[in-house]
C-alpha cells in the first residue's frame, strides 16, 4: 500500500471513530430476517407484533417462523429465525382449509391468547390453564364447534384435550383461524404448541422448540394486536404487497441426498416426520405409498389375515453409511407410531458412522426372510411367523421390529435334537440347561455354539464367523455400544441380550404397545 492510500486509509478511519461517516464493511451480506422485514415494508399488516411462517413448497412441512417487531413505522425482527414444523400435508391455500386434512392454513389471523399446563407463566397474552376436563370442539356437527369448552358441558362426539399426558401443550398460542365467524368444517384447534419432537409433523398447527415458545409468549403484547403470516412462498407471490416474501430468506437448496430421499417421496403426502440433522442425515416418515402398498401385497410380505393393516404403517426414506464409507439412501416400513423413534435412532447411527450394507426393502428379495438375511439386507416389516415356532407371528408382522447387517450379526440358536440328546426335557429354560451342562458362563448358548458348532443354527449361515463377539468388525453390534442404546433409549429390546436364542441383529418393541392393548 503506497503513501497516499495509508493517509486516505486513515482519515476516513478517524471520521468513521467520530461518528461523522458511516463506512460500511466490504461484501456485506443481508440476514434472513433483514430480507424478511424489508420484504414487508409495503405490507398491510394490522398490529405491532408479526409471526411470519414461510414454507419452501408442497413437498415439505419444514418451515421458518420468524418474529417481527414494528417500531416507529419499521418492521425490526426480535428473535433468530425459529426452525418450525406444520401439518402433515403442508399449507392449504387460502380459503381450501377443511377439517381433518392435515394442512395448516395460510393466511393472515390473529393471535387471541396463551394457555399451558401451568396455573399462570410469563406472558401480557390472556392466559387460560389447561386441565384433563378442557376440550376443544372438531365435531362439525356440535354446536360449540371450533371453541375451546368444559368436557362435561359438551356434547361433541370428536375433540382436542387440551391438556395430553405429553409436553406438546405444555404451552401454546391460540391462533384465530376460523373463529370470527365460525364456519363449519372449514378447520378448527389451529395453534402454535412445542413440537413432540424435532421434525414429527402435525394435523395442521405450527410447532417447534419449546424454548423458543416460552420466549415468545414472553414477548407477545395484546396492546400490539399480535398476528402470525404463513404460507408457501407461492402463496406469498400471489398476495397483494406480500409479493417480496415469495424471495425473500429463501434456504440453501437441499444436498445430494435429501434430494435422492425427496425424489422418492415426490408427490406423497401424509408426512409423519421429516428430520434433519447437521451432520447431513435426512429422513421422511409418510403413510405407505400405493406402489408400495401394491408391492407389499404382490410378494405378500402383507396379506389378509396379517395382525395389522397396511394403513398401520409407515414408509421410511432415510440416509446411511455404506460400508464403503459413503452415505447412501435406504428403505423400511415400520408401525406408524414407531416412524419418529426409529428415524431418530437411525439419525444416531448416521452421528456414530454406523455402516449399514444395504437398506431395501424385503419384497427385494420376494418376502423371503432367509434370501434377505444372506444379501445382509437390514429390514423391518413382513408378515411372518417366528422361525420355527409357525402359527406364531414374528414382530416384523407389527411393525415393530428391526433387523441390521444380519451377516455381522447372527441369529443362534441350539437345534432341538441336539438338546435332546443332551438331555433336556423340554422345560428347564435353555440358558440353564445348556449352563449346567458345563458352559457356566455369562452366554452359555453362544458359548456352547462356539464350542459346537455343527449343533447349532446360526442365520444367516454366512454369519458363523461372527458369532465370536469380541470381533472388531465393522457393522458389528456390540453390547452396551451407543449403536445399541440409539434404539434401546427410545423403548426397544435388543435381542443380542436374549439368553436362549441370541439375536444380535434383532430390535423389537412390544407389540401391545403397538396395538393400544397396553400404554
Amino acid at each position: 500500500m503506497n503513501f497516499i492510500n495509508r493517509v486516505v486509509l486513515l482519515f476516513f478511519s478517524i471520521v468513521a471513530l467520530a461518528g461523522c461517516v458511516h463506512v460500511p464493511p466490504q461484501n456485506a451480506v443481508s440476514s434472513p430476517a433483514d430480507e424478511v422485514q424489508a420484504a414487508l415494508s409495503e405490507a398491510d399488516i394490522p398490529g405491532d407484533q408479526l409471526l411470519v411462517v414461510i414454507g419452501e413448497g408442497n413437498n415439505t412441512s419444514r418451515v421458518q417462523t420468524y418474529a417481527l417487531e414494528r417500531v416507529n413505522g419499521k418492521w425490526t425482527s426480535r428473535f433468530t429465525p425459529i426452525p418450525s414444523i406444520i401439518g402433515r400435508n403442508g399449507f392449504a391455500p387460502s380459503g381450501e382449509k377443511r377439517e381433518g386434512d392435515g394442512r395448516t392454513p395460510s393466511g393472515l389471523y390473529p393471535l387471541e391468547s396463551v394457555f399451558g399446563y401451568a396455573p399462570a407463566v410469563i406472558t401480557k397474552m390472556p392466559y387460560r390453564q389447561a386441565t384433563e376436563d378442557d376440550i376443544w370442539v372438531d365435531d362439525v356437527n356440535a354446536p360449540d364447534y371450533n371453541t375451546w369448552v368444559k368436557r362435561s358441558e359438551s356434547k361433541a362426539t370428536s375433540f382436542e384435550d387440551m391438556k395430553l399426558p405429553t409436553h406438546v401443550y405444555r404451552h401454546g398460542i391460540v391462533v384465530g383461524y376460523n373463529r370470527n365467524p365460525i364456519v363449519k368444517g372449514f378447520g378448527s384447534a389451529i395453534f402454535v404448541h412445542v413440537w413432540r419432537e424435532e421434525g414429527k409433523t402435525s394435523g395442521g398447527c405450527i410447532s417447534f422448540d419449546e424454548d423458543q415458545l416460552v420466549k415468545l409468549i414472553g414477548w407477545l403484547d395484546p396492546a400490539r394486536k399480535p398476528m402470525i403470516l404463513m404460507g408457501n412462498r407461492s402463496d406469498f407471490a400471489s398476495m397483494h404487497k406480500l409479493e417480496k416474501l415469495a424471495t425473500a430468506a429463501r434456504l440453501a437448496p437441499p444436498d445430494a441426498l435429501e434430494q435422492q430421499v425427496r425424489a422418492k417421496l415426490d408427490g406423497v403426502n401424509e408426512r409423519i416426520v421429516e428430520s434433519y440433522s447437521p451432520d447431513g442425515f435426512f429422513g421422511m416418515a409418510v403413510a405407505v405409498p400405493p406402489s408400495v402398498s401394491a408391492s407389499m401385497k404382490e410378494k405378500k410380505s402383507w396379506r389378509e389375515g396379517c395382525p395389522i393393516q397396511i394403513s398401520d404403517l409407515s414408509y421410511l426414506v432415510l440416509t446411511h453409511w455404506g460400508f464403503d464409507g459413503v452415505p447412501k439412501v435406504g428403505e423400511l416400513v415400520v408401525h406408524k407410531k414407531l416412524a419418529l423413534p426409529v428415524i431418530k435412532a437411525f439419525s444416531d447411527l448416521y452421528s456414530q458412522k454406523f455402516p449399514i450394507e444395504r437398506m431395501d426393502l424385503i419384497e427385494a428379495y420376494d418376502a423371503d426372510d432367509d434370501r434377505s438375511m444372506a444379501a445382509n439386507n437390514t429390514s423391518a416389516f413382513n408378515c411372518r411367523d417366528v422361525p420355527g415356532r409357525p402359527g406364531v407371528w414374528s414382530n416384523h408382522s407389527y411393525g415393530g421390529a428391526i433387523d441390521i447387517n444380519p451377516v455381522q450379526n447372527p441369529y443362534i440358536f441350539v437345534k432341538s435334537d441336539s438338546l435332546n440328546k443332551l438331555g433336556w426335557d423340554g422345560k428347564e429354560e435353555i440358558s440353564l440347561f445348556i449352563r449346567h451342562s458345563g458352559f457356566d458362563t455369562s452366554s452359555p448358548v453362544v458359548d456352547f455354539c462356539k464350542a459346537h458348532p455343527t449343533e447349532c443354527n446360526v442365520l444367516p449361515p454366512a454369519a458363523c464367523l461372527n458369532v465370536k463377539r469380541d470381533l472388531d468388525a465393522a457393522g458389528l453390534i456390540k453390547t452396551d455400544s451407543t449403536t445399541v442404546k440409539a434404539f434401546t433409549n427410545r423403548g426397544f429390546d435388543w435381542g443380542g441380550k436374549w439368553k436362549n436364542d441370541p439375536d444380535y441383529q434383532h430390535f423389537d418393541f412390544d407389540r401391545d404397545i403397538l396395538t393400544g392393548k397396553k400404554k
